[in-house]
């Protein structure tokens, strides 16, 4: 006998197809969906790697730029330090002074001009040592007292100026300018001076005029036996006395103040005479 199908096991062989084409769409849409995903993760992965980098990049700059400018600074201080260092070198490169001796004209013809030339030459002996100068002083006019055997007197002996600037305002005067005698014994102990320590040294003499106390023959033989190639002799003549022609010719400079109650006028030649 022929098997014949009936309506109820259709539906049911529809029903379970059905049941099985839905699971399978909906694991083929959870496969998709994960698949999807991961495939996105590494793109956001990449990005955010890709931010941290460019940060990265960004404060390594900023860091080297932060580095770079202090050196600019140290280049610039350094600069600095070099031209500081190098002001005491073109200090040093400066002329200095000549170790002077001081031979001031105490004589009776100083007296009318005491105060102006001594506080002129009170400046020249500081700006004398100010250049590294050692100073000497000494004065001079005539044998005043019983027991004198010469005109001059060494008062303060090769150092520094400060005692200098001070005693050359403290003398009186008096006597007449026995010149020559003076400088020439000057000059041997100025010699002397500049023989002991290798450096040059000057005579600078202040005076009024000369009282013959030595010929003019005899007077250049001494000058030349006295002065040394490392001596000078700056002569600076003060007021209207009579000049010693034989000294304006053996001196390195002879400068005349015809005024010499101008102070400035004074110490303008004396500091030019001294090289001070």
């Amino acid at each position: 006998m022929a098997r014949h199908s009936n309506g109820k096991n259709t539906f049911a062989m529809a029903g379970w197809v059905l049941a099985l084409l839905a699971a399978l769409i909906l694991a083929i849409a959870v496969g998709l969906f994960f698949l999807l995903r991961g495939g996105d993760s590494p793109k956001a992965t990449t990005a955010a790697d890709s931010e941290v980098a460019e940060t990265t990049a960004e404060a390594s700059a900023a860091a080297s730029t932060s580095k770079e400018a202090p050196s600019s600074t140290s280049t610039a201080a350094d600069s600095s330090a070099s031209s500081t260092s190098a002001a005491p070198d073109n200090e040093a490169g400066a002329a200095l002074a000549d170790n002077t001796l001081v031979l001031l004209d105490t004589s009776e013809g100083l007296a009318p001009y005491f105060n102006p030339v001594t506080q002129a030459l009170a400046e020249t002996a500081t700006a004398l040592g100010e250049k590294d100068g050692l100073v000497s002083l000494w004065n001079y006019s005539s044998p005043i007292s019983e027991t004198a055997t010469v005109g001059y007197r060494q008062n303060i002996g090769f150092g520094e100026a400060g005692p200098v600037a001070f005693a050359v305002q403290q003398f009186g005067t008096g006597g007449v300018p026995q010149t020559r005698s003076a400088v020439t014994a000057a000059l041997t102990n100025a010699s002397e001076q500049a023989a002991g320590t290798g450096k040059n040294a000057k005579v600078l003499l202040v005076t009024t005029g000369t009282a013959q106390d030595m010929d003019d023959s005899t007077f250049k033989q001494v000058l030349n036996e006295a002065k040394s190639k490392d001596v000078t002799l700056s002569v600076v003549h003060v007021g209207e006395g009579d000049k010693d022609t034989v000294l304006d010719d053996a001196a390195d400079s002879f400068t005349a103040v015809a005024d010499p109650s101008d102070e400035a006028a004074v110490a303008k030649a004396l500091k030019a005479a001294a090289g001070a």
